[in-house]
């Protein structure tokens, strides 16, 4: 067997679209249509890596968020602010790695549950994701 090296970016598809028990060679094989069904144990059909996007593609292609975009939090009273960048596909990155969703990148940086939703806050417009997302789908 060959072996390849892959950066965090890439990782983090491969790892976002396991399920089970899936190896990311797995995963690899399954995206690329190389799946014997022998290799794979129990794995659905994934999506094809166009389908596969962040929480903010929405907002993206509604124009309230642009790739690059930087969100914010701060924890007032512990006086930590955190920082991450929104990608082009509609994932967050941040110090630690890239993510699908908003919740999940800020629980990992701040240590426990949060809603990402309620509580980054695009720092452009000044308004929080829930904000941004309500102004143009009042009824999500």
């Amino acid at each position: 067997m060959r072996r390849i090296e892959i950066d965090e970016e890439v990782y983090g598809v491969l790892e976002a679209n396991a399920r089970g028990f899936m190896q990311p060679n797995d995963v690899l094989r399954v995206l690329l249509g190389i799946n014997d069904k022998k290799s794979v144990p129990n794995s659905a059909p994934l999506a094809p890596r166009e389908y596969i996007s962040g929480k903010l593609m929405e907002q993206i292609n509604d124009g309230v968020i642009e790739p690059g975009d930087t969100l914010v939090h701060h924890q007032v009273r512990l006086g930590n602010t955190y920082r991450a960048r929104v990608e082009a596909d509609g994932w967050i990155s941040t110090e630690i790695k890239r993510y699908q969703s908003p919740s999940a990148a800020l629980s990992d940086l701040v240590g426990s549950q949060i809603s990402g939703w309620g509580n980054w806050v695009h720092e452009r417009s000044g308004k929080t994701l829930r904000e941004l997302r309500d102004s143009v789908h009042p009824h999500d």
